[in-house]
């Protein structure tokens, strides 16, 4: 049976366009997913570096951005991701659990942070050095993933990372942890999160495995070749 939506009380949606490059990085995809699932209009700009910078929507410079008709912007991936999900229902009505949801975009955009580090070495062979560094068992992204793993193991080990419910977060730990096992980051083996960290990579699974999210990636061909 296809999850649904958190119960909530009826919000009015306004008219949405949510700004980003032609890319299912997680950043944007999970809120992307959060307001297709649910039914959400919303217009889906995909843009260049350029035309983004040319938006006037990045008020920090930084992409995400989300255009609220009526109201102005919101920047930042966590914000987008928190209203994103209350919008469309998925997002914890539990003060706590909405914290915990934060809490996994918070490391999720740091362990991006990490990577995107790494790409200012030219060196090829540094750029994998330093990356499988970051993945040894004492490097820093192992230990942020085992924070996150652990907040998996707070969850009940349940295909979520807060709450019972599915969760924008959850969308995002799907795509983070889609792209970090894709292959394509040198240094950093596919399987590295299979195999070190079950509980992210059930949520991946467990996420990957919803019906109506085949018709998305159906609908971005260019974006999800199999295996996703």
């Amino acid at each position: 049976m296809e999850p649904t939506p958190s119960t909530q009380e009826a919000i009015q949606v306004p008219k949405m366009k949510l700004i980003y490059l032609d890319h299912h990085y997680w950043r944007a995809e999970c809120s992307r997913v959060a307001l297709f699932l649910a039914d959400i209009p919303f217009e889906d700009a995909r843009m260049s570096y350029e035309k983004m910078y040319a938006s006037g929507a990045l008020t920090f410079g930084t992409f995400p951005s989300l255009v609220v008709e009526g109201k102005g912007t919101i920047n930042q991936t966590q914000a987008i991701a928190a209203y994103v999900g209350k919008l469309s229902g998925f997002y914890p009505s539990d003060p706590f659990l909405q914290a915990k949801a934060d809490e996994a975009i918070d490391a999720l955009t740091d362990v991006s942070e990490l990577v995107t580090a790494t790409m200012q070495e030219r060196d090829p062979q540094r750029k994998i050095k330093w990356r499988q560094h970051l993945i040894s068992s004492n490097g820093r992204m192992t230990m942020i993933l085992s924070g996150l793993e652990a907040l998996c193991h707070q969850n009940g080990f349940n295909g979520r990372i807060a709450g019972c419910d599915l969760t924008v977060s959850d969308f995002a730990i799907w795509r983070a942890v889609g792209w970090l096992s894709s292959g394509v980051i040198d240094g950093i083996h596919p399987t590295y999160i299979q195999s070190s960290f079950p509980g992210l990579w059930a949520v991946h699974v467990a996420v990957d495995a919803l019906p109506k999210l085949a018709a998305w990636k159906a609908a971005h061909p260019h974006q999800y070749r199999p295996p996703v």
